[in-house]
């Protein structure tokens, strides 16, 4: 059975056999995740089965959630009607779908939930304390309950491995720095699931169609599954200059490597307050997704 808006009306007047509460934490402030799985939470009311909800980001700065039926559970199709709410600071719907569908086992259902510009609109309301929190309340579309067990309520959280850095690199003897040589790096330690890894960025001087350009690229061993970086010049009173700020997703067709370009001239025109003493001084905001995205996770039945 295809899923539907049209629902019963009774199915809003029954108390649902269960109801699941999922907080993510250290939510990204710049980007949606990559892939989020929550714990898997057994409905014993609706015909002993076994659920899980993930949020995965989609082409176009999209996100989609999905529901999936556990492969170990009772193997009888499910006529189920489901509601995924993201929830504000109070505990009330930002967002919500509410739908119907016909489920066999391990069969899942996913549906776009928010763009992202949508989501930043309404972010005040759906982030406390870095934290989205989602619920996922289940019926039975056919009333097919086990009638000797009251409805129910679970609780989990997983923290995302989500890093936010705010370094200062220092290149120095910057006007000795020889054109088309391999440059200079700058090793950024950081997290993820399997151990400590390191980001590395590199700073070179290229030549383009007769004109010297500053290349700030990140080095392919080790890329985070997501970053977000803010790179900038300071100069001597610890103002920014020459911004680059944008998203790189290891998981595209194709990682762009490239960060920033400079002018080189541009610099040297502002020799006095960019060069303090021949040093190069970069002011570097990351926000890193380490893969796999899950770090944590815990589950409370009430």
């Amino acid at each position: 059975m295809a899923a539907s808006n049209k629902l019963p009306a009774t199915n809003y007047d029954k108390r649902p056999a269960f109801t699941f509460i999922w907080a993510i934490e250290n939510w990204p402030v710049y980007f949606f995740p990559t892939f989020v799985e929550s714990p898997i939470f057994h409905v014993e009311k609706l015909q002993d089965t076994k659920w899980c909800l993930k949020i995965r980001s989609g082409e176009e700065k999209r996100l989609f959630y999905s529901i999936h039926r556990d492969i170990l559970t009772n193997e009888d199709p499910v006529d189920a009607v489901f509601e995924i709410s993201f929830l504000g600071s109070d505990g009330s719907a930002v967002v919500s779908k509410t739908r119907r569908k016909y489920f066999s086992t391990y069969e899942t259902y996913e549906e776009f939930m928010l763009r992202e510009d949508a989501f930043r609109l309404d972010r005040a309301r759906l982030i406390e304390n870095d934290t989205l929190t989602i619920s996922c309340r289940l019926w039975s579309a056919e009333g097919r309950y086990l009638l000797s067990i009251p409805p129910r309520r679970c609780f989990a959280n997983t923290r995302l491995a989500i890093e936010r850095r705010t370094i200062f690199w220092c290149v120095r003897d910057f006007s000795q720095i020889p054109i088309g040589e391999p440059g200079v790096q700058l090793g950024l330690p950081h997290l993820s699931e399997i151990g400590h890894y390191v980001i590395t960025l590199n700073l070179n001087i290229i030549e383009i169609f007769g004109t010297q350009q500053v290349l700030i690229t990140i080095l392919e061993e080790n890329l985070p599954g997501c970053l977000y970086f803010d790179l900038s010049i300071l100069d001597v009173e610890g103002k920014k200059n020459f911004c680059s700020k944008d998203i790189r997703y290891v998981s595209r067709d194709k990682y762009i490597r490239v960060l920033s370009i400079i002018v080189k001239d541009e610099l040297m025109k502002g020799k006095g307050t960019m060069l303090f003493n021949d040093n190069l001084c970069l002011r570097c905001e990351f926000e890193i997704e380490n893969l796999p995205a899950l770090r944590s996770a815990r589950v409370i039945f009430v």
